[in-house]
């Protein structure tokens, strides 16, 4: 965080530092909830209820905020795009219905995935699909 608030990644202004902080707090509570599913295997048989109850509460909030932007905070990439596009992919890739209700949500990870060294990297033998939970989760992927 020290290198990015020197470099603006965290924010260029006091109002996108706090606006980062804040969807920071959200991802935080997003992954909380989301590793409690994938690691308690008594939570699988309500895992619609599970997902309806804590997951898509705080993506809409997320879808919320990220109404109109190109990136979480605004036009420019932002530390927390970083935080937000790993949330989402392992989310999407845990239910891939679970995205369709947040387009807002949508656009941010694609503009994500656009960036050329993301996109390279994707498309490079160096990226692996999977595995992306620890082999100690209980979670079974939505075909």
């Amino acid at each position: 965080i020290f290198h990015a608030n020197r470099t603006d990644l965290f924010g260029a202004n006091n109002d996108e530092k706090v606006q980062a902080t804040a969807v920071g707090g959200v991802l935080t509570d997003l992954g909380r909830d989301f590793a409690a599913l994938i690691m308690d295997a008594s939570k699988h048989a309500e895992q619609d209820k599970y997902f309806e109850e804590k997951i898509h509460p705080r993506l809409a909030r997320l879808n919320t905020f990220a109404a109109g932007k190109k990136f979480i905070i605004g036009d420019n990439l932002n530390l927390v795009d970083f935080a937000i596009y790993q949330t989402l992919y392992v989310i999407g890739k845990a239910d891939p219905k679970a995205l369709d209700n947040y387009p807002n949500l949508q656009n941010i990870f694609n503009n994500f995935s656009a960036i050329p060294q993301i996109k390279a990297y994707h498309e490079s033998d160096a990226f692996k699909n999977k595995p992306i939970l620890p082999p100690t989760a209980a979670y079974k992927f939505r075909a």
